[in-house]
Protein backbone atom coordinates (compact mmCIF):
# COMPACT_ATOMS: atom_id res chain seq x y z
CA UNK A 1 0.00 0.00 0.00
CA UNK A 2 1.29 3.39 -1.00
CA UNK A 3 0.70 6.37 1.34
CA UNK A 4 0.88 9.81 1.00
CA UNK A 5 5.01 10.68 0.84
CA UNK A 6 6.10 7.49 0.49
CA UNK A 7 7.87 9.24 -3.25
CA UNK A 8 9.68 11.64 -1.08
CA UNK A 9 11.40 8.94 0.79
CA UNK A 10 12.80 7.07 -2.55
CA UNK A 11 16.41 7.00 -3.05
CA UNK A 12 17.69 6.59 -6.73
CA UNK A 13 19.94 3.84 -6.40
CA UNK A 14 18.33 2.70 -3.35
CA UNK A 15 20.53 3.57 0.34
CA UNK A 16 21.62 0.20 0.20
CA UNK A 17 23.82 0.43 -2.50
CA UNK A 18 25.18 3.93 -1.97
CA UNK A 19 28.45 4.81 -1.03
CA UNK A 20 29.89 7.10 1.06
CA UNK A 21 31.18 10.03 0.11
CA UNK A 22 34.47 10.80 2.35
CA UNK A 23 35.00 13.74 4.11
CA UNK A 24 37.63 15.58 5.37
CA UNK A 25 37.51 17.97 7.57
CA UNK A 26 40.61 19.94 7.33
CA UNK A 27 39.72 20.44 3.01
CA UNK A 28 36.64 22.40 4.57
CA UNK A 29 36.97 26.17 2.93
CA UNK A 30 34.99 29.49 3.80
CA UNK A 31 31.51 29.40 3.19
CA UNK A 32 29.01 31.76 3.25
CA UNK A 33 25.11 32.22 4.64
CA UNK A 34 22.29 32.95 2.81
CA UNK A 35 18.89 33.37 4.64
CA UNK A 36 15.70 35.45 4.43
CA UNK A 37 13.61 36.94 6.99
CA UNK A 38 10.41 38.67 6.62
CA UNK A 39 8.89 41.61 8.62
CA UNK A 40 5.21 42.61 8.70
CA UNK A 41 4.92 46.02 8.97
CA UNK A 42 5.36 47.00 12.59
CA UNK A 43 8.31 45.23 12.82
CA UNK A 44 9.80 46.62 10.02
CA UNK A 45 8.94 50.33 11.47
CA UNK A 46 11.08 49.19 14.36
CA UNK A 47 14.08 48.14 12.74
CA UNK A 48 13.68 51.65 10.94
CA UNK A 49 14.21 53.18 14.31
CA UNK A 50 17.32 54.29 14.52
CA UNK A 51 19.29 52.08 11.47
CA UNK A 52 20.42 54.46 8.65
CA UNK A 53 17.99 53.75 5.59
CA UNK A 54 18.81 51.51 2.33
CA UNK A 55 19.51 47.71 2.39
CA UNK A 56 23.31 47.58 3.81
CA UNK A 57 22.34 49.60 6.88
CA UNK A 58 19.33 47.21 7.48
CA UNK A 59 21.30 44.08 6.61
CA UNK A 60 24.62 45.22 8.05
CA UNK A 61 22.35 45.33 11.74
CA UNK A 62 20.58 42.53 11.64
CA UNK A 63 23.73 40.30 10.71
CA UNK A 64 25.44 42.36 13.57
CA UNK A 65 22.16 41.55 15.96
CA UNK A 66 22.42 38.08 14.91
CA UNK A 67 26.14 37.47 15.95
CA UNK A 68 26.03 39.49 19.21
CA UNK A 69 22.93 37.30 20.13
CA UNK A 70 24.72 34.36 19.26
CA UNK A 71 28.29 35.36 20.91
CA UNK A 72 25.83 36.11 24.33
CA UNK A 73 24.37 32.84 24.11
CA UNK A 74 27.98 31.04 23.52
CA UNK A 75 28.96 32.97 26.47
CA UNK A 76 26.18 31.45 28.81
CA UNK A 77 26.51 28.28 27.63
CA UNK A 78 30.07 28.46 28.46
CA UNK A 79 29.65 30.23 31.99
CA UNK A 80 26.87 27.20 32.69
CA UNK A 81 29.41 24.75 31.67
CA UNK A 82 31.66 25.66 34.18
CA UNK A 83 29.54 25.81 36.76
CA UNK A 84 28.26 22.62 35.92
CA UNK A 85 32.17 21.15 36.45
CA UNK A 86 32.31 22.99 40.40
Amino acid sequence: MTTQGDEWHRMNPPIEEAVEIPYDPSKRGPGSFTIEVKFDRAEIDRLYKGIPRGPVGITRFIKEAALAEADRRAADIEAQELLETD
